[in-house]
């Protein structure tokens, strides 16, 4: 089984968080576009309206080798020569409205993605159901996808910055190297639990997160019973580190679990303490809903929900798929009619 992404293969669609209200200083466009990455289709937003990085908004970045179905915002004042530019650079304009803020970062209901598997041998579907069914009971790993890592070197930067080390470059860039080395501390605290059996099931200590409401509590020894119950029925989950100083803190043996994590990469208690980070707790797990999955020809086509921060690549990751990344390349301006 097979997942090479692409336009053809790969659609994502944002679920939004709320409803515009119809009024006020910025304007909602939701868009449809393939071949273009987010920060590439708002660079050229920026440049092209003679506008602030702070005066555009977006609830997610999308891939830039997918069908994407985002919601962008820009100043109400900019709203019609935005549509007459996206139009230019072949982004379809779905739909548009005002509302009285810019759009966050985070500010989505979830994802709902689309993704067509190619399949070497008839077999393979009945593996791709029963896993399906298996996620849909269990949850899904909340792992940060390969993706967020692809370039390697920044890990080494993420953790320099961390620690206090004046960044190099732009701040931007800074930021975005330390939430990758943050990212890379979290998928490896959850791999050491599933090596130790302590995933997705909590360990005394745990910072424990509701699924309903995100609401927070530490795990008791004496609780621990019970909680496995809530945990088997997807109520609640063990949250792991976005390491940083004002995260909240494990004790007991999750605390352990994340300072072994922490000393393989020369950090500690006081080194949390000491950065500008702020971090935060990600569940470990998420629950997954109904995984639709439709046979074609050499291939299935699953549809699925996802909240906010989670990754279709790593749900196929646990099916067994083969992920082929898209080759590296960058995006591409429109050409001009004429242009050679």
């Amino acid at each position: 089984m097979k997942f090479t992404q692409g336009p053809g293969t790969f659609t994502v669609e944002e679920m939004p968080l709320f409803e515009p209200s119809g009024r006020g200083g910025h304007a909602y466009l939701t868009v449809r576009r393939a071949g273009m990455s987010t920060p590439f289709l708002l660079g050229e937003l920026r440049r092209r309206l003679r506008l602030n990085e702070e005066e555009l908004g977006c609830a997610g970045m999308k891939d830039r080798d997918a069908v994407a179905v985002q919601t962008l915002s820009v100043p109400a004042t900019a709203r019609h020569a935005a549509e007459g530019h996206l139009a230019k650079l072949g982004v379809e304009v779905l739909s548009s409205a005002f509302h009285e803020h810019k759009l966050r970062t985070g500010k989505l209901a979830g994802n709902r993605f689309t993704v067509a598997v190619d399949l070497e041998d008839p077999s393979e579907l009945q593996i791709l159901q029963e896993g399906c069914r298996r996620l849909e009971a269990e949850g899904l790993p909340n792992a940060f996808g390969p993706q967020r890592f692809a370039d390697g070197s920044g890990i080494e930067e993420g953790r320099r910055l961390f620690l206090g080390l004046r960044p190099s470059g732009p701040f931007r860039r800074a930021r975005f190297a330390v939430s990758v080395f943050q990212a890379r501390i979290f998928n490896e605290l959850l791999d050491l639990r599933r090596r130790r059996g302590s995933y997705p099931w909590p360990v005394s200590g745990d910072l424990m997160k509701r699924h309903d409401s995100g609401g927070e509590f530490v795990a008791a020894e004496e609780d621990l019973p019970a909680l496995r119950e809530r945990v088997a029925d997807l109520q609640v989950s063990p949250a792991g580190p976005i390491i940083g100083r004002k995260m909240a803190r494990a004790a007991g043996e999750a605390l352990a679990l994340e300072l072994e994590v922490l000393g393989a990469h020369g950090l500690d208690i006081r080194s949390l303490a000491a950065t500008r980070a702020p971090g935060t707790r990600r569940f470990l797990r998420v629950p997954l809903g109904r995984v639709r999955l439709a046979p074609q020809e050499g291939r299935a086509v699953l549809s699925f929900f996802l909240p906010p921060g989670s990754y279709a690549s790593v749900l196929l990751v646990e099916l067994g798929v083969e992920v082929i990344p898209p080759p590296r390349r960058e995006d591409r301006r429109p050409r001009s009619p004429g242009r050679r």
